[in-house]
């Protein structure tokens, strides 16, 4: 998959990492720690500046082996950064994968997050051929459980030690999306007058 990849959507633009990102990246994680740190492990006030260098670095080679996707997402009329999604987990196996989010402090309750699983949805059934992706969330992060539901995800079960915290493992409430759950893509143009 190239690494140039674009998904854009009503008011956002979703792209992979890009090393001049690093900063934005760095800024937001340490404007949005208090409310990102409940549930995101690696989000804490010692998160540098090496951390999101090689965080970048990952997601690079990520796209290139094809392991997992992971996008910035940043608001089109501005340009700014919002924050990241991804497509992680992904098994030829089960033609499934793990949708993760975040969004920057500042942004979130717009339905930011909604916007961009939608698009990273389409972009995984449409684009990869998925035809499953899981939702993951923290039984306290109802934040995270609006968004998959806003999303069209299913509720389907609680799973037990499905998340692993600073703490050990808790469970998790586990969401699903199948081609049908989302709207279809605009059908392709026949060419026809």
């Amino acid at each position: 998959m190239k690494a140039d990849y674009q998904l854009t959507s009503e008011r956002l633009l979703l792209r992979p990492y890009k090393n001049a990102d690093l900063l934005d990246l760095l800024d937001a994680i340490h404007r949005s720690q208090q409310s990102l740190s409940p549930w995101l492990p690696w989000c804490h006030a010692q998160y540098n500046q090496h951390d999101a260098h090689e965080w970048i670095h990952a997601s690079q080679q990520n796209w290139v082996y094809d392991i997992s996707y992971e996008f910035a997402i940043f608001e089109r009329a501005t340009d700014i950064f919002l924050g990241s999604t991804s497509l992680s987990n992904v098994s030829e196996l089960t033609n499934s994968a793990e949708l993760g989010y975040w969004i920057r402090s500042s942004a979130q309750r717009k339905g930011y997050a909604t916007e961009a699983c939608q698009a990273i949805a389409q972009f995984a059934f449409d684009t990869l051929g998925l035809t499953r992706i899981e939702i993951v969330s923290h039984p306290g992060n109802l934040a995270s459980q609006r968004t998959a539901l806003a999303t069209k995800a299913h509720f389907e079960c609680t799973a037990r030690n499905r998340i692993i915290t600073r703490d050990g493992p808790v469970d998790g409430l586990l969401f699903s999306l199948i081609p049908s759950d989302i709207a279809p893509s605009t059908p392709p143009s026949l060419g026809l007058p």
